[in-house]
């Protein structure tokens, strides 16, 4: 039997509907998919920013806390490969132990780039706080820039750590 009754009506769609349907989807997916990928690029640079900026804020409360010296080190002397929250747990003079880890942070996913420039300070891959919550040495300040691969459609973002020990978080040009 026929898939059309009597009445005319037919079941399904003609090639010609599903063609135009096709069509009009691929349209809307040429305009919309570029703009998603730069929305999923661009929330994950702020959940970077994020993490690290929750990092110094933990270093620095965990020194307040203690009573004693925390920092936020670079994984293997890159801040790209992750960093980790440490604190002195077993007051041995290092930071080698296992309970000297307080938090991880693995390395940054999506070919984003982390960089630090310190001023006043020893080194560029540790920010070490005091049990006052500033950083060590006092004058020192921290400027990471996390860039992102795709540095035409997303900004950078700047996280500056001043004497005081807080964080702040700006968008800088991407260059």
């Amino acid at each position: 039997m026929d898939s059309c009754t009597r009445i005319r009506v037919c079941n399904g769609f003609s090639l010609i509907e599903l063609l135009v349907t096709i069509s009009i989807l691929a349209v809307l997916l040429g305009i919309g998919l570029p703009s998603l990928v730069t929305f999923i690029n661009n929330n994950q640079m702020t959940t970077q920013a994020n993490d690290l900026v929750y990092s110094l804020h933990m270093a620095r409360s965990e020194a307040i806390k203690r009573g004693a010296q925390t920092r936020v080190a670079a994984v293997n002397g890159s801040w790209s490969n992750g960093w980790r929250v440490q604190a002195d747990s077993n007051n041995d003079g290092d930071y080698l132990d296992a309970a000297d880890t307080l938090l991880h942070w693995e390395s940054l996913a999506g070919g984003n780039a982390l960089a630090a420039v310190a001023t006043n300070a020893p080194s560029n891959t540790v920010i070490s706080f005091s049990s006052r919550g500033s950083v060590v040495p006092g004058n020192a300040s921290f400027a990471l820039t996390l860039t992102p691969a795709d540095c035409d459609n997303i900004a950078s973002r700047i996280i500056s750590v001043q004497p005081s020990g807080r964080p702040q978080i700006t968008r800088g040009d991407c260059s």
